[in-house]
């Protein structure tokens, strides 16, 4: 990403110092400043580092740092708008595609009072309850392996990388110390994580915190695909149907076992035939270059016309904000676009509707709200908040890679 962002001709060592400086109490240099803005979190760098550091968490570290440095609102306000848009987006959306029985169940609040710990909680994060089809899908799954599981996430369970990203960090520590102690009540040591971003903010910045302020840590935070992965061979016993797909993969290489556990499944899912594309993998997921826009768009438009040029039939995200983004390239073309999950799914006899793909094929505002309009009574949602949680989702739609800032 050096070129894109402009930094191609800096000097690596001056620019590396810059970073140290920023977190170290200094103001750093103009190349280490936009070194850390432009940090997709592609993770690239960690096994490239010769000393074994961290170089993804220390440039993002920095940027949290340098966005103290230069705003000139208070720390704990910097945050807030964003962390409130998100929050009305993702309960607006879920409601307007899941009626209250079946988001209770998304939402962990469907479960009967417990009298042993469940086996692994699932994480959700906070966004992929905007496209809910993907978490019924991972809960479908755990039900047919048999995994006793407790459901936790949303707003109320944040991961800290609101805060972290503007530089607060105080509130980081508050937000991310609440929801392990609220991930820990479980009673488990296996937390399952669906969001990547939740993965490494909790993963490689609260937990390690967490342990060093409080002694120990009360569980491991684990992929969910990677544990599926783990059950590969029970999975494959479990497949009911053939599913005569070949799938391209729309990845990112943020945590590489996730790849590894989803080229895995895959290759469990009778019919599925894998056809690998030469495109760049980069970012945490699509919303993390939405700081270099033309970088981001060609780089879609580049996967795109790979996909149709090797004439597979379904373009596969992993992610779900990728999952927003891209779900409509399909319509019109010569490939479908679905979530990894709907094809894992499908082998194993299971179905949940993209309704996300669905009101967003749709399109116009006001036809969203007369298609919801049953959801929307059933939720007691208020007209106006909805019109503008759609208009933040919908209303400003681009070209894939131009969507706004989300996670």
């Amino acid at each position: 990403m050096t070129e894109p962002a402009g930094l191609g001709e800096a000097n690596a060592a001056e620019t590396t110092a810059g970073i140290v400086d920023l977190i170290t109490g200094g103001s750093g240099n103009p190349e280490a400043v936009r070194w850390a803005s432009v940090c997709s979190g592609s993770g690239n760098c960690i096994p490239a580092c010769p000393e074994g550091i961290n170089a993804r968490f220390m440039v993002q570290l920095a940027r949290g740092v340098a966005r103290a440095q230069a705003g000139d609102k208070p720390l704990n306000t910097r945050w807030r708008q964003g962390f409130q848009t998100m929050s009305r987006g993702v309960r607006i959306l879920s409601r307007l595609q899941l009626p209250p029985e079946t988001l209770a169940r998304v939402r962990g609040q469907s479960e009967p009072p417990r009298q042993s710990p469940p086996d692994v909680v699932f994480y959700t994060g906070c966004n992929i309850l905007k496209t809910p089809h993907i978490a019924l899908l991972c809960l479908d799954t755990l039900d047919r392996l048999g995994v006793d599981y407790e459901v936790m996430g949303g707003p109320g369970q944040c991961c800290g990388v609101y805060q972290f990203r503007e530089g607060d960090f105080q509130n980081t520590a508050k937000v991310g110390y609440t929801t392990i102690d609220g991930l820990a009540a479980a009673g488990t040591s296996t937390v399952l994580s669906w969001c990547p971003s939740c993965q490494v903010q909790i993963g490689e910045a609260a937990l390690p915190s967490y342990e060093q302020r409080f002694g120990a840590r009360p569980f491991d935070l684990n992929p969910f695909l990677v544990f599926l992965a783990d059950r590969a061979d029970t999975l494959a016993q479990l497949m009911t149907t053939r599913v005569e797909k070949r799938v391209a993969l729309h990845e990112r290489p943020v945590l590489p076992s996730v790849q590894a556990a989803v080229r895995k499944l895959l290759s469990i899912i009778p019919g599925v035939e894998l056809v690998e594309i030469d495109v760049p993998r980069v970012g945490t997921q699509a919303n993390s270059l939405a700081v270099l826009p033309a970088f981001k768009r060609e780089l879609v438009q580049r996967e795109l016309a790979a996909v149709a040029d090797a004439g597979v039939t379904t373009l596969a995200t992993i992610y779900h904000a990728c999952h927003r983004e891209l779900c409509d390239v399909g319509n019109g073309r010569s490939f479908e676009v679905v979530n990894f999950m709907e094809i894992l799914g499908e082998g194993l006899g299971l179905h949940s509707e993209d309704l996300y793909k669905r009101l967003k094929l749709i399109g116009d505002i006001d036809d969203i709200i007369v298609e919801t309009s049953p959801l929307i009574a059933a939720h007691g949602l208020d007209l106006d908040t909805v019109r503008d949680a759609l208009l933040q989702e919908f209303g400003a739609s681009a070209a894939p890679g131009e969507g706004a800032p989300s996670r």
